[in-house]
């Protein structure tokens, strides 16, 4: 697959906001004497340590590159061309150049749908295509109604991640926000590419709810919930309920998919004596769910399926792309710290790519968990 070098990608590790900054660009290649068109936009990914030091990086970053326009946020664990980066400080960073006109930041922070269309007033109408790469900060409670409203009232395609972190965590839409959502908008002119996988493999059969109550799952096809459980996972795993959680998640299909498309949630707690299931999510009453089972062989299978889907849509190459994670992929699925990275970057053909393992995934205007979000700039 033919590539392109128009967009840039870097990574570098630090504990120094200047020095990190100096050093991603220069590994970017973009230094003050670089001319730097007025259309060149970043992303940036942090380590969460150094969110503390988002400001003074950012800063430091835009005066090194002559890049003003970036939007990015805080992660746990990074994502840099083939590497995974835990545990450590550090930032990756993807710059571009597009049409001034194809582009803008959502500077937010945005909390909620009027604030996002005024935001976008005169760049892009509800009534127009559009891709929106968002940001979103953990505690921002209202992040599903708003995926909700862009999905009914608007023709625009959102993809990007909920920021993590164990500590502060922030985000860059020009400069540092936090709260809300942040993040780009992109005109349908700009030829994108967007695929997810969610490692899971679902186990037969749908089931009816029956009987709920806000998140508690209390008869499947009008049987108490948990015998129904103890069936779909099998004798050997039902010997031990409490170790079948770490396997076994409801998955929520998703209305209208022509796919079996599925939202997973964990499934957060057992009542032994009355039967019951508690799940991360409220439940609504009558409609469907399934079972899927979590592991790593399903995790590889499902990624390979998506990248080659994804490689139909790129004939012309891949100038750059963002790949946001779960928290609980990468190593935790994969096994050795990189494996994930390298499966992609060997069917992409080594492109500029960051991202970071988030604490949700946005795909399609809904948000997901244990999911793999690709998006490419073809």
């Amino acid at each position: 697959m033919r590539t392109s070098n128009a967009f840039r990608s870097a990574a570098a590790r630090g504990s120094e906001p200047d020095i990190l900054a100096d050093a991603l660009a220069d590994a970017l290649g973009l230094d003050v004497g670089t001319v730097v068109p007025e259309s060149t936009f970043g992303l940036l990914y942090l380590s969460d340590s150094m969110a503390r030091h988002g400001a003074a990086l950012l800063k430091r970053l835009q005066a090194a590159t002559g890049v003003r326009h970036w939007t990015g946020c805080a992660g746990m664990a990074l994502i840099g061309g083939r590497e995974e980066f835990y545990e450590t400080p550090a930032a990756v960073a993807l710059v571009g150049t597009l049409d001034p006109e194809d582009f803008r930041l959502i500077k937010g922070p945005v909390d909620s749908f009027e604030g996002l269309l005024e935001q976008l007033q005169g760049f892009v109408s509800p009534e127009q295509p559009a891709r929106l790469i968002l940001h979103a900060d953990p505690g921002f409670a209202g992040l599903e109604d708003l995926l909700t409203r862009i999905d009914r009232e608007t023709a625009w395609f959102t993809t990007g991640g909920v920021s993590s972190g164990q500590g502060e965590v922030v985000q860059f839409a020009g400069s540092v926000v936090a709260g809300g959502v942040s993040g780009l908008a992109l005109r349908d002119t700009v030829p994108l590419a967007a695929r997810h996988t969610q490692g899971c493999s679902p186990l037969p059969g749908q089931y009816r709810l029956t009987e709920t109550w806000r998140n508690i799952i209390v008869q499947l096809d009008e049987r108490p919930a948990l015998p129904v459980f103890r069936e779909v996972i099998g004798e050997v795993l039902a010997r031990d309920l409490r170790r079948a959680l770490g396997y076994i998640h409801i998955g929520l299909p998703i209305s209208g998919s022509d796919t079996g498309d599925y939202r997973v949630r964990n499934i957060i707690g057992l009542d032994l004596d009355r039967d019951l299931l508690a799940v991360g999510e409220m439940l609504n009453q009558g409609g469907l769910i399934l079972f899927v089972r979590r592991d790593g062989q399903a995790a590889r299978e499902d990624l390979e399926r998506m990248l080659a889907e994804i490689r139909t849509q790129c004939p012309e190459g891949i100038r750059g792309g963002i790949y946001i994670s779960c928290l609980g992929r990468g190593r935790h699925q994969f096994g050795d710290e990189g494996t994930e990275l390298a499966m992609v970057q060997d069917a992409l053909g080594e492109v500029p790519l960051v991202g970071f393992f988030a604490n949700g995934e946005i795909f399609a205007n809904r948000l997901y968990g244990y999911t793999g979000v690709l998006t490419l700039f073809t």
